[in-house]
């Protein structure tokens, strides 16, 4: 899947706000390029750092949440609920219309890797839910795993079994 660069991201933010009536504001333009640099998941109060030390006008972490809601309401950043993190959406928006993302996050070092599923395969969840008695509500799904890195650290350090255990609380 193609990923974009900043400069498309505020693109496609333009022509969002436009097509919804709403406005890509500079301070929101600024949180999308903040986003743009991290590499992992941060929380409102982290961005809020970041934004402040790149951005000559200081904002303050309520505005920072709502910013946040906002640019998640247009699907361009992830509110990762698991971890009350969030992260820029580096899909494109067309290749993303008829799939959830599927996020996988690893419980050692956070390191997050979204992937797309296809809507059929939601469907199916979503179908399994509704017997159980519950309606799906989310858009977004999220996985806690273990990454390449950290499993060969573990595997390098332990030659115990890991399923069900956590290495970060030994």
């Amino acid at each position: 899947m193609n990923t974009m660069d900043a400069r498309d991201v505020i693109e496609v933010a333009k022509d969002i706000c436009e097509k919804t009536g709403t406005r890509l504001t500079e301070t929101r333009q600024h949180m999308l390029e903040v986003l743009f640099t991290v590499d992992t998941p941060k929380s409102a109060y982290e961005l809020t750092d970041d934004y402040n030390r790149l951005v000559k006008s200081p904002i303050m972490a309520m505005s920072v949440y709502r910013i946040l809601n906002f640019l998640a309401s247009i699907k361009l950043v992830h509110h990762l609920h698991s971890i009350n993190k969030y992260i820029i959406c580096k899909h494109p928006i067309a290749s993303s219309e008829n799939q959830v993302p599927l996020f996988l996050i690893c419980y050692s070092c956070q390191q997050i890797e979204e992937v797309a599923i296809a809507a059929d395969l939601i469907n199916a969840l979503s179908e399994h839910a509704e017997s159980s008695g519950f309606v799906s509500a989310g858009s977004q799904i999220e996985l806690n795993s273990l990454c390449k890195k950290c499993q060969s650290n573990i595997h390098q350090h332990s030659h115990g079994d890991l399923n069900g255990q956590n290495p970060t609380n030994k």
